[in-house]
């Protein structure tokens, strides 16, 4: 299936981003949330304070809700984590973000997700997100305009569903 989506030119926006399938039908969005208006007021500093900033996603579809939530301050002191939450129907589930980037050119996130391991692996200079388990490519998500971003994701699974794909892409897009 392909779906596709315009990400915001600013980073902090926290625009609704909308989701539609190839039919050119709205499927979902994700969102950007702000803990406090606070925070929000941070990106408007001239100084750097990237280490105050947290991300947090917010999204929908006609069946799910996903919550994406960066833990807390000490447990992000050598990898970044974000705890996932995705209420369907029958229950909410809670799942885990990690970072294993070792060199920021080449970022690369593990999702924990029923037992499985899929590992995201963006490429900057081919503007690819390829997500792959157990090294078998499952998803493909391509920029195809630089300005706006424009996204086109191609899913080759039905485990993963498009606003959990879209929520991670959008925060490896935020942390790198």
């Amino acid at each position: 299936m392909e779906f596709f989506t315009v990400l915001p030119m600013w980073n902090y926006s926290s625009k609704q981003i909308t989701i539609t399938d190839s039919k050119n039908v709205q499927v979902g969005y994700i969102q950007r949330k702000y803990k406090s208006l606070r925070e929000n007021l941070i990106h408007y500093s001239p100084l750097s304070l990237s280490f105050l900033e947290t991300i947090h996603i917010d999204g929908e579809d006609k069946d799910n809700r996903l919550e994406i939530r960066e833990q807390s301050f000490k447990s992000n002191l050598k990898k970044l984590k974000w705890d996932i939450f995705l209420n369907d129907p029958a229950k909410e589930n809670k799942f885990l973000l990690e970072d294993k980037t070792k060199i920021s050119t080449n970022p690369r996130m593990a999702y924990h997700k029923n037992k499985q391991k899929y590992v995201f692996k963006k490429d900057p200079f081919n503007r690819t997100c390829e997500v792959t388990l157990n090294d078998h490519s499952c998803v493909t998500i391509r920029i195809d305009k630089k300005i706006p971003p424009s996204l086109r994701t191609v899913m080759d699974t039905g485990d993963l569903t498009i606003i959990e794909l879209l929520g991670i892409y959008y925060v490896i897009n935020l942390t790198y």
